[in-house]
Parts: C-alpha cells; structure tokens; sequence
C-alpha cells in the first residue's frame, strides 16, 4: 500500500466517524423505548444501544488515526516520488 491510500482510508474512517457520532448523538436523545420521538431527551432511552453506536464511533475514530500514523511514520515523502 502506498501512502495516498493510508491518508484515504484515514480519510474515509473520520467521516465515517463522525456520521456515527451525530447517529449516537440521535439515538442519545430522541429514541426512547416507545420508538422515536420528536421531542429531546436528557436521559437516553436506549443506553446499551446509544453505548454500542458510540463504541463503534470511536473504534472508526481509533482506525483514521492510526492509518494517519502509519502513512506519516512508515512513508517518507522520498519514498512517495
């Protein structure tokens, strides 16, 4: 692999992290255990569920920085040209 495609896929996985942080953040406060509510929340309705989503979220968030690491420790500029 070169380093364009660990920058892309440390790309792609903040995006997808952060598309699964504003889903928690939904899930947090407006899905209760009646279904989905228009009205917002304080307390989440669904805990293990809105815990999950955001496990998921950081795990995407763990993946973006460490592919960042490895395009910018294992690949120097010289070896891109």
């Amino acid at each position: 692999m070169s380093k364009n495609k660990f920058l892309k896929l440390s790309l792609f996985s903040l995006i997808a992290s952060i598309i699964t942080f504003i889903i928690n953040y939904f899930f947090f406060h407006f899905v209760t255990d009646d279904g989905i509510s228009l009205t917002w929340q304080e307390e989440a309705g669904k805990p293990f569920v809105t815990n999950l989503i955001g496990i998921l979220a950081v795990l995407f968030l763990f993946a973006s920085v460490m592919s960042l690491f490895i395009a910018i420790i294992f690949y120097s500029n010289k070896q891109n040209k």
